[in-house]
């Protein structure tokens, strides 16, 4: 049987990846806060599920392609991290790596998101240029 905090983080992934306000609307907190960790355009904290969703877009729409795919999901009673595979491609560039995303949940939602870069410098090469600073 699958812990139930493993099962909201996977759905909000599953939501994310489908565009579904809805959903995420559900599994996240009307305070949530979403921490960018590594030294990007998007750096800093996105405050509330309007701002993590302008967050999410930007991040989509700076580059050709985006694909996270998840490797591990570790769970606890009160956090989720998420390890995935990331591919991405913008400008010519393409860049593969892994991104860790750990969840805190209160109350069966997600309180808070920290994306954490396992090789930071690689993403900043990638996302650094005028395009994606003036899409964040």
């Amino acid at each position: 049987m699958e812990h139930p905090n493993a099962e909201i983080a996977t759905r909000a992934w599953q939501a994310v990846a489908n565009s579904d306000v809805d959903a995420l609307n559900e599994l996240w907190a009307p305070g949530i806060v979403w921490h960018v960790t590594a030294n990007n355009p998007w750096y800093g904290d996105h405050v509330g599920p309007e701002a993590i969703l302008d967050y999410l877009a930007a991040v989509g729409e700076a580059g050709d392609a985006y694909d996270a795919r998840i490797v591990d999901v570790l769970v606890s009673n009160h956090r989720v991290l998420i390890v995935t595979n990331v591919t991405a491609r913008r400008q010519g560039q393409q860049v593969e790596t892994q991104q860790c995303m750990l969840a805190r949940i209160e109350d069966a939602k997600i309180a808070e998101v920290w994306t954490l870069a396992l090789e930071p410098a690689v993403l900043l090469g990638f996302w650094e240029s005028p395009i994606a600073k003036q899409a964040g």
